[in-house]
């Protein structure tokens, strides 16, 4: 059983491969087939007697196990090992095919001369296919079934006490024209020749092998960066995101920052809960969120968390800036018109209109991770969160949209100018519940609130 969260990231990434994979599988038999079409046009276009047909009998076995392949891959019984057999299957044809089958006037090729057959290469055609199965052990494991069916072929035919095999010296030859005299005899076999061809295929498959294995990592990585960039969408703007993603853990380590918070709430939602049906509030609460969102991301804002119909929101929390105060009161204002312009609609539908309650505080807060091995979970605690829940209650005895602490109106005024306070009006000190002594406000009420 999967326990920790790096456990099920491992586990998902793994799955996502293993259906790439079977992608990859369906894609290389189709290029099989492809391929051998191909070859078996070009065979029947250069074979002058048509005398040949095992030859074609193995193309079409080799095109009836690509189907096969594809066949496996599409079904749910679909596991990795089942392509070893069929890939061993397929070298041990291409061997046979190119090595005993082919005559001429009813006569076979010698062994040897079908050994320095340019066919060889159809190897490389599989071994290369068999790439796009996404397996570095799966490419490995073609060349090697290449390997020793080549050279289980080629010992068969040295087998023969006809053939003739020298050594590097070819039989001790002192002059070019006893070399070729070796060369040129059909029962000559180069066992020099048919061990490099061994080589070549591993080598070419051991590179291929590495290759899938880069492009593999590659591939888990770019998941596991998409799947952190989307976590990341939840809580923060699109430049926010890439600014993140391009930082080495910028969330891990706790830290204590000057913040602007704000909690944002639906006034009276609950009563509006017992006057509509489950599916409107739903509807209700999916649209107050997206209204709050691009609200908050266009100031460049942090969501931190939603509870039900209240969104707690942070500025200066990835990175701090004067402009924070004055980006809070911003988004504040956006909410407002934001709810203003959805109530319009609402009316307009025969529907109640909603309230929004803000309130925002400015101060220094702790910034970490607070999540488990189970859930992730970065988020702000301290003082100034707790002043800006209670500031959000507060528009209720004011009658007010937005309520925020002089230290936040003060740290706007200093950033920006006063003018970012002229639709705000000073109130008397505030006592908080929970909280020892009093704090000075700023409130701001909508012209329909006044004018009601």
């Amino acid at each position: 059983m999967v326990h920790h969260l790096s456990d099920r990231q491992e586990a998902r990434i793994g799955a996502a491969l293993l259906g790439e994979q079977k992608r990859g599988v369906r894609l290389a038999a189709v290029a099989r087939l492809v391929a051998l079409t191909v070859i078996l046009l070009w065979v029947l276009a250069i074979d002058r007697t048509y005398e040949n047909v095992l030859v074609y009998g193995i193309i079409g076995i080799l095109g009836g196990l690509s189907f096969l392949t594809v066949w496996i891959a599409t079904r749910d019984i679909y596991q990795p090992w089942m392509l070893y057999p069929l890939v061993l299957i397929e070298h041990l044809l291409i061997a046979y095919g190119l090595l005993f089958v082919s005559t001429y006037g009813g006569e076979p090729f010698p062994g040897p001369i079908m050994l320095r057959s340019v066919w060889f290469a159809v190897f490389f055609l599989f071994i290369s296919s068999a790439a796009l199965a996404q397996s570095p052990a799966l490419v490995l494991w073609s060349g090697f079934c290449a390997a020793v069916a080549w050279c289980g072929g080629a010992l068969i035919i040295m087998a023969d006490p006809a053939v003739r095999i020298t050594d590097l010296t070819f039989g001790g030859a002192t002059r070019m024209a006893e070399v070729l005299a070796i060369v040129l005899d059909p029962m000559f076999v180069d066992w020099v020749g048919w061990m490099s061809q061994a080589l070549l295929l591993m080598l070419v498959s051991a590179t291929l092998a590495v290759a899938v294995m880069r492009s593999r990592r590659m591939m888990a990585d770019q998941i596991a960066a998409e799947r952190e960039r989307a976590n990341l969408a939840r809580y923060f703007s699109p430049d926010m995101v890439d600014r993140l993603a391009a930082m080495d853990s910028p969330l891990a380590q706790a830290q204590t920052k000057s913040v602007a918070v704000m909690f944002a709430d639906l006034v009276g939602f609950t009563r509006l809960c017992e006057l509509e049906p489950p599916e409107a509030v739903i509807e209700l609460l999916r649209g107050f969120r997206a209204r709050m969102e691009r609200c908050v991301f266009a100031n460049g804002g942090t969501i931190d968390k939603y509870v039900g119909d209240c969104v707690m929101v942070t500025f200066g929390t990835v990175q701090t800036s004067p402009q924070d105060p004055a980006s809070a009161l911003a988004c504040a204002l956006d909410m407002v018109q934001a709810v203003e312009t959805w109530n319009r609609e609402r009316l307009a539908e025969g529907r109640l209109p909603l309230r929004l309650g803000i309130g925002i505080h400015y101060g220094e807060a702790l910034l970490g991770d607070i999540g488990g091995d189970r859930q992730m979970e970065f988020t702000v605690i301290g003082d100034t969160v707790n002043v800006a829940s209670r500031l959000e209650k507060v528009t209720r005895d004011l009658g007010a949209d937005i309520v925020v602490s002089d230290d936040l109106a003060e740290a706007a005024k200093n950033a920006v100018g006063e003018g970012i306070l002229r639709s705000f009006q000073r109130a008397d000190a505030v006592s908080l519940r929970g909280r020892s002594g009093s704090i000075g406000v700023w409130y701001h009420t909508r012209v329909d609130q006044l004018a009601a």
